[in-house]
């Protein structure tokens, strides 16, 4: 029996059984336990609640670690199983109801998967499965197992039985593999509720490959690759086929591939980020298995130190086709080699959008090509070779890269690599085509940078220098068509050659100019003599500009020629030509003479302007003759005026002082006053020269109709009458009358002419006018004769032409016709008679009298004979199947009209086919599956829509054929089967007219004749009934190829004896078409077969199909060729000779084969190499062979020599004499073997000391090939190489782990172990501090392969580190390998001070720091950097001087302090705890360091105070950092600091610190913030801000002011003092606020404003200086009142005192009064008596009486010179801006007026507000760096001030160009009293300087005084040598001396 190892777990039995072994029981019994399976796996067809672990190593290593106890006491995991059917219980059970929920099932199994699980092939294994009955009553219970071969199923019962509630039933499977692999089969559990089912799941071997769970890329350059090797193994049982996929931008190489059992590979992770960042993504290895395994991988991209050192390069200017360049330099501060490119485009999204632009216009063009090429046919067949262009040039754009391209400006290179730390200089060159200015941004695409970075470039063109020797030239008064030539210099006195061209200008004169030449090339330096050659054609003055077009010049050059062309004289004999009253149409002459006084002749043309331009005006004779076409009245009606004058001559040529004779005729087509002139115009002068007056006016005479009525009486219908007509003409000119045709005379009632309708009346007489007229309709008709006279516009004279007319009488029968029922589309005719029964012909017509009628009537139309009778055809076609009613319209012409009623009913339908459709259908034979198609038309010639519904009925078929049938058994039997045939559409809708295409198929898979009937109904119109129109029986016969082949297959054997020839062997085939159809048969062999004829000669390769007849045999045969293969091994070919149809996919073949035997051996393999062994040994490989052929086998076993090349080479050693024999030796050198037998043969190899032997061992067979083994060995002794005993690690984040590698060679032939002594703790991501280590520790490394070493290394504490360890392979001493390096952190430096008095921690580390640096081991470097941040030391609060390196110390002292601490709790845990370690390691960098203080002091609300901070990195770790603001919330604080990533060592970063109360709503009082700077991978540094907000006030010295009374135009000053007694400057302002009368509301809207303005514009008595200002803490200020009264009353005033940003008001109440002199005069008015003109005059005196000085304004010489006095004195205040009005004491009466002038010279105060203490820093700078400094500069002086600046300095760099400028040079002004200015200070070194300080001076008339001072200071390198020159000496011949020269570089940075 099986032993059974059993426990009970919840009340259940569980079974876990092991292999059935005899063995086994003692290992049982000694407590072994064989391989135990799990009965718990997740399936995939289940959800578990177990989430697993993503790595199938670690999980199945958990798994397999576990005992079979320990598997059996691990709590089972339930899932629900899969439910496929529920049954009913009321047939199986009496118990219907059950305690069990319906979604649960009524037993429950455990487990719910069973799984089988490392299990070995042809062994079995037993699980075991309980169902629990969970049911409060027994229950039936059936398992069920498929007919599995590797599963089987042990049940307790053989039937079903039921389980008592709450029990249990034990179920065992058993299974049996036949190899390592996965099964899977399912149970079947089936109750009496419902059937489920549990799967049973086998699971084989798994690979695994070790990847590590996570890897990470820390600071990687953006747009960079960066790669890193990982070693992987497959730690699996089975061998992993396995595909790596990921996303971008990792990569990985190999990702796909195959990896043994414990077998390596390096796997390498590219990470290529296209921008900053940090990216994640997975990286999932597939396994062939399905499984699928989840890998971190993550990165963050950042931004290098590479940039231009400009970003902006003008180039000088250039001439066109010349060049000009200037330098460029790209600095590489970073350690990638960065590979570069210019580029047109900003960034890569814009240049895919360029792309593809450019590719749409490239679309575009290859769409247009055929078009611009024509449409001819063979163009089109034939792409042309523009086609072929646009597709490169498409192709073209894809692939570009888009580099920067310009004519202009050109960048060499253009692309390349900068090495790391570096610079590389390149050339702009600047070529310009144009005179103008050139802008071009460029960008630079480098590695290490998101962004491309731009360079704007700049250039001017200059353009050739080319003048004109004048540009204006008159040439006076000239006679036209004179020619005269003139000429000009066009002079280049520039330095390229140019060309040049005349460009003429567009008006009639410039043509008369001829330019030579008009264009040609200049010289430089020299000139062109341009001929000008001018030919007068136009008169009167001229002025034209002529351009030179120079290339390359902007701006033309312009000549500009003047002058005026004159012409000759000439005039006529007579004043007028006065032709008076015309009559119309009747031609008048006169005649003049023109006579030339001039001695010039000429050409002249004679015009009337106003004439008509048309045709020649019409005479009254032409009139009346018959050669008119057209009548007068139609001439006048067109376009253009009729030419009413003859000029005879009116051209020709006049001689000097000649006269000539003129003809003037005029024939007057326009009744008018003609006020005209006769002009002359002289060719080549000009138009209307001289001009004779034309005067006449044109009548029309009156003409009337004597007997305006003519009867002509009684008249028959078109018969013609004659009558006369009397015209008379009273007045005294010659009339022409015309009797008008008559209008629409076919429509005329009367139609009426006359034979004479034209002529002419004399004055004064009658003439007669002949009718002509016929009736055409009868009854009375009165008709209007119109007579017209020529040229009247008046309507014509009427004549009325009175008559009566009379018509025939036709009879028609019968009256209505009746057609009954007729078939549609068809015709059926009747006849109706016409009766003439007058003696008049009658003409007569019929019509239908509906539209769209179905009647026709023949003939429609006709002329019935007097007493005669006409037969008329009435015909129905109807095309629809109602009744139709309709009547024939008869016209009897000059007679009444006859209605015939006609009517008829269609049946029938009106649904045309256009082929022979039914009744019967025969389609013929035809091949199955190849479908049967009959197509036809079917039309709607009806006038309702027709629906059409097509059936099949009665479908039948006959017997099914064979797959071969006979012809003869196709017909006859028939057979019932679905429809065959199709119609499409099988509905359709036809609109009247409509026609339908219809499609008949019919297709059958098999072969039968068919026979089905189609049925058509239809639904017409309205109607709702189908009716059947159509039915069709439709038969086809389906057939298949049949082709009787003679045989199926054909086989050739031929066995090659010893001595045998082989020859052609043929066998016949024959085949017949046994089908109705003819056959095109194709029949394809391959070789070594071929097909033949029957006289045995080849088909050749090209053969047409061959067509078989119906019954026709076709005799062929097979040749088969033995020698096709030219060796003697056995060979066999199996080939299919194919035989298709075209007519049919049926395809037959034939099976051909062949066999050729020869004796031959079977060899195990070809090569034996027994690889590399030690020295003086040997080693033993077999390898069998076995004789596969039918024929006895003879073999012999021998060496294959080359006597050229010896076998056995030797190295490190001396040759020896060794033959092969001594090296190999084979046993059995020959023998015989049988068909079948093998035979063991042994190989052996002696391993000569340092030996490599090849040689090749030769196996012959008699009759048969020879078999040749390549042998191979060699002995060899272990040797080894390492890349590096010294590990370098440079600069490392000390609280990062580095990572370093060293490779392990194997350089000998030997495979060896290597061991690593004392390794490491922890792992790879958690290493211990300052321990190394390596991984793997231990390993094998094949001959020829290497093994690369991971160290990893953490240093723990910043500072300078060295460790080793050691190495050993094999027996070999150990190596020892080296980690050095210096930890470090990336800080960052402030320039502010540092919060350290009061702490005892920080002041001890301060004396440590001291300490240390006192050693001098770091001063060098401190002086360096300090000089970076600051020139000059700060100061804190203490008074203690900071120096930057003291402060780097102090803050490595206390992080190292920090950092010791929390490596101590390294130690407590395991170094598994992976976790722990990584936040212990995190935490390395949070040391509190000392605060840096920031303080703003007083700050008023409402102010915002700003300081801008210094950020220095200090360290050589790039450091990227940011602020956290949101500590600034709502605290008045805030910080304009971005985010800095990677800033470079000793390079600064300023932001800005601000401070507004006002926006946080501060109260009065501190306020205190701390604000942290996080420092990324670094510490985090503290700034502490803090301010005071106050609030500024005032006290004044008194608050009230009474002036005594003053006089107007006098004026007092009283004063009051402000004193600021506040830490805060205050700034105030006062107004006067003097009390306003109100203004009446009820006054008139136009005085009320006026009032308004009249108070707005008196000025105020209260004036007050200086009414605002500014005091410093401390600071007491005057201010003056000044009362001036405008007249006698009080005043009363407050002054308003306000403070800015202070809620403090202060007022002071003003009082005063004034006094108005008084004059009195005597008498108040003075009269004066009467005064004659002239005389003396009259005196009166007037008394006036005054307290004050009068005097007259405009006579009094003292006021005048007074007046200029004050004039001076005013013009001396504005010149001073200090004043507006002058204040003068008061003169007593009659003195005169007295002013002394006094000045007070005023103290210069120019200080400096920012930088602080006067000291600019320009800091320590590189060479090539630039710095510029903004100094502000404030005038507090009480004058205005204009000074320059200047910088003095002896240092011999600073003397030099461009090193140290001051912006602006110029002089500078500024205003009184707080004007500033700011200057620009630029440092820009160009070699090394030494710290310098230098002052500049201002310089103003009269004085020089130091302003500021400048410090700073430049690195670089001085090389300097030991020796300036070298003395050789003498030297033999051809020998060498040497000696040395020492290069020292006593500069700041190194020298390549």
């Amino acid at each position: 029996m099986n032993p059974v190892w059993t426990e009970e777990d919840c009340g259940l039995h569980i079974w876990d059984l092991m292999r059935l072994q005899l063995g086994d029981l003692c290992d049982m019994a000694s407590g072994k336990t064989p391989w135990p399976m799990r009965s718990c796996r997740r399936a995939d067809r289940f959800q578990s609640r177990v989430v697993t672990s993503r790595n199938p190593k670690l999980a199945r290593e958990a798994e397999e670690s576990l005992t079979t106890k320990q598997r059996l006491a691990s709590p089972w995991e339930r899932r629900r199983p899969r439910t496929t059917q529920l049954r009913d219980m009321g047939g199986v059970s009496h118990q219907k109801f059950s305690a069990v929920d319906p979604d649960q099932r009524l037993f429950q199994p455990f487990p719910s998967e069973v799984v089988f699980e490392n299990y070995v092939p042809r062994q079995f294994y037993i699980a075991t499965l309980a169902l629990r009955n969970r049911d409060k009553v027994p229950r039936l219970l059936n398992v069920i197992l498929g007919n599995s071969p590797y599963f089987e199923l042990i049940s307790p019962s053989d039937e079903d039985y039921k389980v008592a509630a709450g029990m249990s039933s034990t179920y065992r499977i058993l299974f049996r593999p036949d190899e390592n692999k996965d099964y899977f089969d399912e149970l079947i559990i089936i109750t009496e509720r419902e059937k489920f089912f549990v799967p049973i799941r086998a699971i084989g071997a798994r690979a695994i490959l070790d990847f590590p769970e996570q890897l990470n890329f820390t600071d990687c350059p953006v747009r960079f690759s960066t790669r890193k090797t990982l070693l992987v193994r497959n730690v699996g049982k089975r061998e992993a086929c396995y595909s790596i996929t990921t996303l971008s931008p990792f990569s990985v190489d190999p990702s796909i591939g195959t990896l043994g059992v414990g077998e390596a590979m390096e796997v390498t992770v590219e990470f290529h980020p296209p921008k900053t960042g940090v990216y994640s993504s997975p990286m999932i290895v597939h396994y062939d298995t399905g499984e699928d395994v989840h890998k971190s991988l993550s990165g963050t991209a950042v931004d290098v130190n590479i940039r231009l050192d400009k970003s902006s390069l003008t180039v000088e200017k250039a001439s066109i086709t010349l060049s000009n360049q200037r330098s460029l330099v790209i600095h590489n501060q970073s350690a990638i080699t960065a590979h570069f490119q210019w580029k047109r485009f900003v960034d890569q999204e814009e240049e895919e959008r360029q792309k593809l632009r450019l590719q749409r216009q490239e679309e575009d063009k290859l769409h247009d090509v055929p078009k611009e090429h024509g449409v001819v046919p063979p163009l089109r067949e034939h792409p042309s070779l523009p086609l072929c262009t646009f597709q490169n040039q498409g192709t073209e754009v894809q692939g570009d890269c888009m580099p920067f391209c310009n004519d202009i400006f050109t960048i060499v290179p253009m692309e390349g690599d900068i090495l790391p730390n570096s610079s590389l200089e390149m050339n702009v060159i600047f070529k310009p085509k144009e005179a103008r200015v050139y802008q071009e941004t460029v960008y630079c695409d480098i590695s290490g940078c998101e962004t491309r970075l731009p360079l704007c470039l700049r250039g001017e063109g200059v353009g050739p220098h080319v003048e004109l020797s004048c540009d204006q030239l008159s040439i006076g008064k000239v006679f036209v068509g004179s020619t005269h030539s003139y000429r000009v210099l066009l002079l280049n006195r520039g330095v390229v050659e140019t060309h040049f061209s005349v460009v003429y200008p567009e008006r009639a004169v410039g043509c008369c100019f001829t330019f030579t030449p008009r264009e040609g090339m200049l010289l430089p330096f020299e000139h062109q003599v341009i001929g000008i050659s001018f030919n007068a054609t136009v008169l009167g003055q001229f002025t034209e500009e002529f351009q030179f077009s120079v290339k390359g010049s902007p701006e033309p050059l312009t000549l500009t020629v003047s002058g005026c062309v004159i012409g000759p004289a000439f005039h006529f004999d007579v004043s007028c030509l006065c032709f008076g009253e015309v009559s119309f149409g009747f031609p008048r002459t006169l005649c003049c003479r023109l006579t030339n006084t001039s001695s010039v002749p000429f050409n002249f043309n004679l015009r009337i302007p106003g004439d008509g331009s048309g045709a020649p005006s019409v005479t009254s004779f032409a009139q009346v003759s018959d050669s008119i076409g057209l009548s007068w009245r139609k001439r006048a009606r067109g376009a253009n005026k009729p030419a009413e004058f003859t000029i005879r001559p009116f051209t020709g040529t006049m001689y000097s002082e000649g006269h000539l004779d003129i003809q003037v005729t005029l024939c007057s087509n326009t009744v008018k006053r003609y006020k005209l002139a006769l002009v002359v115009d002289v060719d080549g002068v000009g138009k209307e020269l001289l001009s004779l007056p034309v005067r006449a006016r044109c009548v029309i005479p009156t003409l009337r109709v004597l007997h305006p009525a003519v009867p002509f009486g009684r008249c028959s219908l078109k018969v013609p009458y004659q009558q006369m007509l009397t015209l008379v003409n009273d007045s005294n000119l010659p009339g022409c009358y015309w009797a008008l045709p008559q209008e629409n005379k076919a429509a005329a009632a009367v139609w009426y002419s006359s034979p004479e309708p034209r002529g002419i009346i004399q004055p004064h007489s009658s003439v007669e006018i002949p009718f002509t007229l016929e009736v055409q309709v009868t009854g009375k008709q009165d008709t209007v004769a119109r007579v017209a006279v020529f040229g009247s516009k008046e309507s014509p004279l009427k004549v009325h032409l009175l008559s009566t007319g009379e018509g025939p009488v036709v009879h028609v029968h019968p009256s209505e016709i009746n057609f009954g029922s007729i078939q549609v589309l068809q015709d059926v005719s009747r006849t109706l008679h016409l009766s003439n029964q007058s003696v008049i012909p009658a003409s007569f017509s019929a019509k239908m009298a509906g539209e769209n009628s179905c009647w026709s009537i023949g003939p429609s139309q006709g002329v019935i004979p007097a007493k005669a009778e006409v037969s008329v055809a009435v015909t129905a076609n109807l095309d629809d199947t109602e009744q139709f009613k309709d009547e024939v319209v008869l016209f009897i012409e000059n007679s009444r009209t006859y209605i015939i009623p006609v009517q008829a009913v269609g049946i029938g339908t009106t649904i045309v086919i256009d082929k022979p459709f039914g009744p019967k259908l025969q389609l013929g034979p035809c091949f199955s599956l190849d479908p049967c198609c009959y197509r036809f038309q079917m039309t709607n010639k009806g006038r309702r829509t027709h629906l059409l519904y097509w059936t099949t009925e009665g479908g039948t078929t006959l017997q099914q054929c064979n797959h071969l049938p006979p012809i003869s058994n196709t017909k006859g039997k028939v057979s019932s089967c679905g429809p065959v045939f199709t119609l499409q559409p099988l509905r359709t809708e036809l609109m009247p007219g409509q026609t339908a295409e219809m499609v008949l198929e019919g297709s059958c898979r098999t072969p039968q004749v068919v026979k089905e009937k189609l049925l058509c109904h239809a639904i017409v119109g309205n109607e709702g009934v189908k009716n059947l129109i159509m039915q069709v029986d439709v038969t086809c016969e389906f057939i298949a190829p049949a082709l009787q082949i003679c045989t199926r297959e054909i086989t050739f054997r031929v066995e090659k004896h010893p001595g045998d020839v082989l020859t052609l062997q043929y066998k016949p085939l024959s085949l017949k078409n046994m089908c109705s159809l003819p056959l095109s048969v194709v029949l394809a062999l391959e070789q070594p077969f071929s097909i033949c004829t029957a006289d045995q000669q080849p088909l050749p390769a090209d053969a047409q199909p061959m067509k078989l007849r119906s019954g026709e045999e076709l005799q062929l045969c097979i040749r088969f060729n033995p020698a096709y293969e030219e060796d003697l091994l056995i060979w066999a070919a199996e080939k299919a000779l194919k035989i298709k149809f075209l007519e049919h996919p049926h395809e037959e073949q034939v099976t051909v084969r062949g066999e050729v035997s020869f004796p031959n051996l079977q060899m195990q393999t070809t090569a034996l190499d027994f690889g590399c062994i030690l020295n003086d040994t040997k080693d033993v490989r077999y390898m069998e062979m076995t004789n596969c052929s039918p024929l006895v086998v003879q073999y012999h076993w021998s060496f294959l020599k080359d006597s050229q090349v010896n076998p056995v080479r030797f190295m490190e050693t001396e040759p020896l004499a060794l033959g092969v024999e001594e090296v190999f030796d084979i046993l059995p050198l020959h023998g015989e073997l049988q068909p079948g037998q093998s035979q063991r043969v042994a190989f052996t190899f002696f391993g000569h000391a340092n030996t490599v032997t090849q040689v090749t061992a030769l196996c012959r067979v008699e009759g048969g090939p020879s078999y040749k083994v390549a042998l191979r060995g060699e002995a060899s002794h272990i040797s080894y190489l390492l890349d590096t005993s010294e590990i370098d690690c440079g600069l490392q984040v000390f609280n990062k782990v580095t990572e370093a590698a060293v490779t392990l060679q194997n350089s000998g032939k030997l495979g060896f172990a290597f061991v690593v002594l004392s390794p490491g703790t922890g792992t790879a991501a958690s290493p211990l501090p300052g321990m190394p280590l390596v991984v793997p520790s231990t390993g094998y490394v094949e001959p020829g392969k290497q093994q690369v070493l991971k160290v990893y290394y953490l240093p723990g504490v910043p500072g300078v580190f060295c460790r080793a360890f050691q190495m050993q392979v094999g027996h070999l001493e150990p190596e020892k390998i080296s980690v050095k390096g210096e930890g470090t952190f990336p800080r960052i430096h402030l320039d502010l001070p540092r919060n350290i008095k009061g702490s005892a921690k920080y002041e001890k580390i301060l004396e440590k720091a001291k300490e240390k640096l006192d050693k001098g081991s770091q001063r060098d470097e401190a002086v360096a950097l300090g000089e970076a941040v600051a020139a000059e030391p700060r100061m804190d609060d203490s008074g203690t001087l900071w120096d930057v390196q003291l402060q780097m110390q102090m803050e490595e002292m206390l992080i190292e302090e920090h950092a010791l601490e929390q490596q101590k709790a390294l130690t407590s845990r395991p170094p598994e705890d992976t976790a722990f370690h990584q936040r212990v390691h995190r935490r390395l960098l949070k040391a509190e360091l000392p605060e840096y203080i920031l303080d703003f002091g007083y700050v008023v609300p409402g102010d915002i105070h700003t300081h801008i901070v210094k950020i220095t990195n200090p360290g050589h770790y790039p450091a990227s950092f940011h602020g956290d603001g949101y500590v600034l919330y709502n605290t008045g604080f805030s910080v304009c600091l971005d985010p800095v990533k990677r800033l470079p060592y000793c390079e600064t970063k300023t932001f800005e610190a601000c401070f507004d109360p006002q926006s946080a709503s501060l109260p009065l009082g501190k306020v205190d913030v701390l604000l942290p700077i996080k420092v990324t991978r670094g510490p985090t540094f503290q700034v502490r801000l803090r301010a005071v907000v106050a609030e500024p006030s005032l006290c004044l010295s008194r608050d009230r002011l009474e002036f005594s009374a003053v006089q107007c135009g006098q004026c007092q000053e009283e004063t009051i003092q402000l004193h600021n007694t506040f830490q805060v400057p205050c700034k105030w302002s006062i107004s006067v606020n003097v009390p306003v009368k109100e203004v009446d509301k009820h006054l008139p809207a136009s005085e009320h404003q006026k009032l308004l303005e009249e108070m707005k514009s008196t000025p105020c008595v209260f004036e007050v200086l200086p009414s605002a200002g500014t005091l410093a803490p401390g600071q007491q200020c005057r201010v003056q009142v000044r009362f001036s009264p405008m007249e006698e009353k009080c005043y009363r005033g407050e002054l308003q005192i306000r403070i800015c940003q202070s809620s403090q008001r202060l007022q002071v109440l003003v009082l005063g009064h004034g006094l108005e002199p008084q004059l009195e005069f005597s008498p108040s008015e003075l009269e004066l008596g009467p005064l004659l003109p002239q005389s003396c005059g009259e005196e009166g005196a007037v008394v006036m009486k005054s307290p004050c000085e009068v005097y007259s304004l405009e006579f009094d010489e003292q006021h005048l010179a007074e007046e200029q006095v004050r004039g001076k004195l005013l013009q001396t205040l504005k010149d001073d801006n200090s004043r507006s009005s002058l204040l003068l004491p008061p003169c007593a009466p009659g003195e005169k007026l007295t002013v002394e002038a006094q000045g007070r010279g005023t103290k210069m105060k120019v200080d400096v507000v920012d930088p602080p203490g006067k000291v600019v820093k320009l800091g320590n700078l590189w060479t090539g760096q630039t710095v510029k400094k903004i100094v502000t500069i404030a005038n507090n002086s009480a004058a205005p001030l204009a000074f320059k600046l200047r910088v003095t300095s002896t240092v011999p760099e600073l003397q030099e160009a461009g090193v140290l400028c001051l912006k602006p040079s110029k002089e500078l002004k500024l205003k009184r009293r707080g004007d500033t200015c700011k200057v620009e200070v630029t440092f820009c070194p160009k070699r090394r300087i030494q710290p310098f300080t230098t002052e500049v001076l201002l310089e103003c008339p009269g004085l020089v005084r130091s302003l500021f001072v400048v410090r700073g200071s430049c690195r670089g390198s001085l090389v300097s040598l030991d020796q300036d020159h070298l003395s050789f000496g003498a030297v033999v011949h051809r020998s060498y001396t040497c000696q040395c020269v020492v290069m020292r570089n006593t500069g700041d940075r190194g020298v390549r």
